[in-house]
């Protein structure tokens, strides 16, 4: 066969934009950046409802249910492959109240000088999940000094907590053993039972005496469970009037990845451009033939094999044949496929598996295949998790993490925000690689400078990604990247911050309490942000805020800074919003007493607050008893405070 390729496209240089223009970018950058087809896993309570439909209880579960109603913690050991997590989640989902989501614990440090475990951070009735089956040594170490002491926070208020233990039996501290439940794997196929009914398939348990099922059944972990439902639902939708063990038959065969097969074509097809073919159908499945094509030109010319331009156009075969002669297909819409269940799977697994050598150029081609490539947004975030899902199993993390910085960098189109946001979101979802691509999240967010688009996608990934499961990871990273960002332009990290802490006392009160820690070199950006998230309607009309004190004291330290260092017209508006609180009623002998013992030791600062008060009073005829009022409050306020401080204290 000739050589036949030819790039229909000409080597376009940036992504073709074939809908309609302006819309298609809106879309995707507001309301979809990691795409509308969301895997449920980070979704909070919609992936727990997910999962609850399919969860089976294992072997265990009254014992670990028990203790967690009754102590507000268990300690859970199960083999690998028994459904740990899960089980875990669906411990504290019944208890599970609040609208956040069950909230993940790192098991390292969140930055220097961030102590891991703090109870401080504990929130009334929060619903944590600690995962030690991956810590490492000096990981466990520190957690294990500091577990009992957090339990006790997690007991006075009203929490719950479940920790996977580490391989390791001798981690649990003494006093947490009586907490300790064993979990076993649940019955296989009661699990994929459930698996199958949740999505319209019922069958009874006799269905599934099948011995080529049950055998492999036998050995599965219970992870793979979901993928062999997912086959076997698959063979039901494509050849649906054949039997339940038919459908099994193509499901079992598919996840003995067509190593054999594979091997075998791949010998048999010596040309690179069949090769190159394979590989890019393979990626693409569900994409244009004209893609594969076009993606088939890139892989060769980065692996500098021929391209066959030499080549009569008349004398190159078409599409069709092409594709034939690696057994794909096209459908009716000329979609490219194989005829044969998860082949492409094997395909991809064939070449990252047996062709190391090639795996820095395999990074090289994604990267200018999502430049150069006219894909739809799906077809482009299927071919990136088809990538991402190779690049970490074969420990090559770091492709993904340089294809989202390519993918960010100034001036590139704006349509690879959405592979960099799904590159991120792969890494992130890995549970080797998790701690990495948080840690990679962290670094960005602290860089100086951020392009417009990277500090977008950051913002995106840390609130649809990261904070469902681990709000208060999110919550720092957000606010490294509002404190750097522009005033002066589009503030996407201040409102992302916003977003998340709108409506959450908790997020709020934690981001106070890094507000008032600052460092020096951030100082004027964070009482910027101070003035901005210290809104006093709110925190006035919540109890949970301006009723504890550990948050007073936090607002009194920012007051204090902002009053005695910065401009007046930097806090005035501020400052009368905050009297504008207290005279609408919103807790204003707290309010003003906070912000009265800010300055309390200045006197030349008292006197100003007294000065600014009075004529804010006088400027509104309509609310001038209640000004007066306030004001009024205002110099009781600070003549009981400085009554106070001037007693002896011997």
């Amino acid at each position: 066969m000739n050589d036949p390729l030819q790039n229909i496209f000409n080597g376009a240089a940036g992504a073709v934009n074939t809908g309609s223009g302006p819309q298609v970018v809106f879309t995707i950058l507001q309301d979809g950046l990691l795409g509308t087809k969301r895997d449920p896993r980070f979704i909070g309570q919609d992936y727990l409802r997910w999962l609850a439909r399919r969860f089976s209880t294992p072997a265990g579960w009254g014992v670990a249910h028990r203790l967690l109603t009754e102590h507000g913690i268990v300690l859970l050991s199960a083999p690998e492959g028994a459904g740990r997590k899960s089980a875990a989640m669906m411990l504290l989902r019944p208890h599970h109240r609040s609208r956040r989501t069950i909230i993940e614990l790192a098991d390292t440090p969140d930055g220097p000088g961030v102590p891991v475990l703090a109870p401080d951070t504990v929130e009334p009735g929060d619903h944590l999940l600690l995962d030690l089956s991956r810590s490492d040594s000096a990981s466990l170490a520190a957690i294990q000094r500091r577990l009992a002491s957090y339990h006790a926070a997690i007991r006075d208020l009203d929490a719950r907590l479940v920790v996977i233990l580490p391989a390791n039996p001798e981690f649990t501290p003494s006093e947490l053993r009586p907490f300790h439940a064993s979990l076993n794997r649940p019955d296989s196929i009661n699990l994929l039972q459930r698996h199958l009914r949740a999505d319209g398939l019922v069958l009874g348990r006799k269905d599934f005496q099948y011995p080529p099922l049950t055998a492999w059944l036998n050995e599965a972990p219970a992870r793979a469970l979901a993928e062999l439902a997912t086959l076997i639902l698959s063979a039901r939708h494509e050849t649906p009037a054949e039997s339940f063990t038919t459908w099994c038959d193509h499901a079992l065969s598919a996840l003995r990845p067509w190593t054999r097969d594979v091997t075998s074509r791949i010998t048999r097809h010596r040309l690179a451009w069949q090769r190159a073919m394979l590989l890019s159908a393979a990626m693409l499945t569900g994409a244009p033939g004209e893609a594969v094509l076009t993606s088939t030109r890139i892989l060769l010319g980065v692996m500098r094999q021929p391209d066959g331009e030499d080549i009569p156009v008349l004398e190159r075969d078409d599409l069709s044949q092409m594709l034939t002669s690696i057994d794909a297909e096209t459908d009716g819409e000329g979609r490219v496929h194989f005829p044969r269940l998860a082949y492409d799977q094997a395909v991809r697994r064939h070449f990252w598996t047996n062709r190391p050598a090639l795996r820095h150029g395999f990074r090289e081609w994604a990267d200018r295949l999502c430049k150069e490539v006219p894909l739809a947004p799906d077809e482009r975030a299927a071919f990136v998790a088809r990538f991402a899902e190779q690049c970490l199993r074969t420990g090559r993390p770091q492709d993904l993490e340089e294809l989202a910085s390519s993918w960010t960098e100034p001036g590139q189109p704006s349509e690879l925000m959405a592979g960099a946001a799904n590159a991120l979101e792969r890494g992130l979802r890995s549970e080797p690689y998790a701690l990495r691509f948080r840690g990679t999240l962290y670094n960005w967010a602290k860089q100086s400078h951020l392009g417009d688009s990277r500090r977008t996608v950051i913002a995106k990934v840390c609130a649809d990604v990261l904070a469902p499961s681990r709000p208060n990871e999110a919550l720092v990273r957000l606010h490294h990247l509002a404190r750097r960002e522009d005033v002066a332009g589009k503030r996407v990290a201040f409102e992302t911050l916003r977003g998340q802490v709108d409506g959450d006392s908790g997020q709020r009160r934690r981001l106070l309490r890094r507000l008032a820690r600052a460092s020096a070199e951030y100082r004027d950006a964070d009482l910027r942000l101070f003035l901005d998230f210290s809104d006093p309607y709110v925190i006035g009309s919540d109890d949970g805020l301006i009723g504890r004190a550990d948050v007073r004291l936090d607002l009194r330290t920012c007051w204090r800074t902002v009053l005695l260092d910065e401009p007046r017209e930097l806090w005035l508006g501020p400052l009368h919003q905050w009297l504008g609180a207290c005279a609408a009623g919103h807790r204003p002998e707290l309010l003003l007493d906070l912000l009265v013992r800010a300055v309390s030791d200045r006197q030349d600062s008292i006197e100003e607050l007294y000065t600014v008060a009075r004529a804010w009073s006088c400027a509104s005829v309509e609310e001038r008893e209640q000004r007066r009022t306030t004001v009024s409050l205002l110099l009781d306020t600070i003549d009981v405070v400085q009554d106070r401080e001037m007693e002896p204290t011997g």
